[in-house]
């Protein structure tokens, strides 16, 4: 195992294991990149709306909390580009997709 994952703070394992849509978010985002995405090609490509997707990325109101929202654990980040946003994933966040999809090999997600 990567020693960089065993140094992670658990907040992010736990918040990801409590949401199957922030894992889809983040490993989508991380098959793309470089490249950023926007809402809703994300919502399209992991098959929810765009508000639950924005909750996850951003955290909203009470069913997604800031505090485990994907940009807030340091694994997405955010350009606005002509008063539009895209996201995309940070190497942290790269690593935990990584981590994912590896350990939940051939498990639907």
């Amino acid at each position: 195992m990567d020693s960089f994952l065993l140094t992670l703070d658990p907040h992010i394992f736990r918040s990801l294991n409590k949401s199957t849509l922030r894992k889809r978010v983040l490993i989508h985002l991380s098959s793309i990149y470089p490249n950023y995405d926007y809402l809703a090609n994300i919502a399209r490509k992991v098959g929810s709306d765009a508000s639950n997707v924005l909750g996850c990325i951003r955290g909203m109101g009470n069913r997604y909390n800031g505090n485990s929202s994907l940009i807030e654990l340091g694994l997405v980040e955010v350009i606005d580009r002509d008063g539009y946003k895209y996201y995309r994933a940070t190497e942290m966040g790269r690593r935990v997709a990584k981590h994912i999809v590896e350990f939940y090999k051939g498990l639907y997600i």
